[in-house]
């Protein structure tokens, strides 16, 4: 009698922890500060899954094309998170990485490709089409030069985040 009753408890419990983490919307779309136009995300997500895949695209402090670098100076840099978890039906974590890889006219080369983990975005979805985006990028020590990730500088924060309408 206990054993089936305590089979039932935690597999509610169980059930109940699951349900906790299944998005609240579908949150698939573009996103950016319009305050701050010249970066933004793109999150797209997949409902088979409460996984998303996230893009940020954004300017490289490490790059600038002049010798005195304006805003519009510094080169692309793409930042994804492919492997995200749901900690609450509105709040998406994960592990962000930098990549590298060859530009589409040149063809593919293996050798041209890369990913670095490097630190951690967080979503915190307020509604359909507002929330927070933070980010705390760390990259280890002691990298390669070849590595997408050398010489990228430590930095953090947090944006207000609105869905792009069109």
């Amino acid at each position: 009698m206990i054993r089936p009753l305590l089979a039932s408890v935690l597999l509610s419990a169980a059930f109940s922890a699951a349900a906790q983490n299944t998005p609240a919307a579908n949150f698939t779309d573009m996103w950016w500060n319009p305050s701050e136009s010249g970066w933004g995300l793109n999150i797209t997500q997949h409902a088979a899954t409460n996984k998303a895949f996230v893009v940020w695209y954004t300017y490289d402090p490490r790059e600038p094309e002049t010798a005195t670098p304006e805003a519009s100076d510094y080169k692309p840099l793409w930042m994804v998170l492919p492997n995200s978890t749901w900690t609450s039906p509105t709040t998406l974590t994960g592990a962000v990485y930098v990549t590298r890889g060859s530009p589409y006219f040149q063809g593919w080369n293996p050798a041209a490709h890369g990913a670095q983990e490097v630190g951690t975005f967080t979503f915190q979805f307020s509604g359909l089409s507002d929330g927070t985006f933070t980010w705390n990028i760390v990259p280890p020590g002691g990298l390669a030069s070849t590595n997408p990730a050398f010489g990228l500088p430590s930095f953090s924060g947090t944006r207000a985040i609105t869905r792009q309408s069109f």
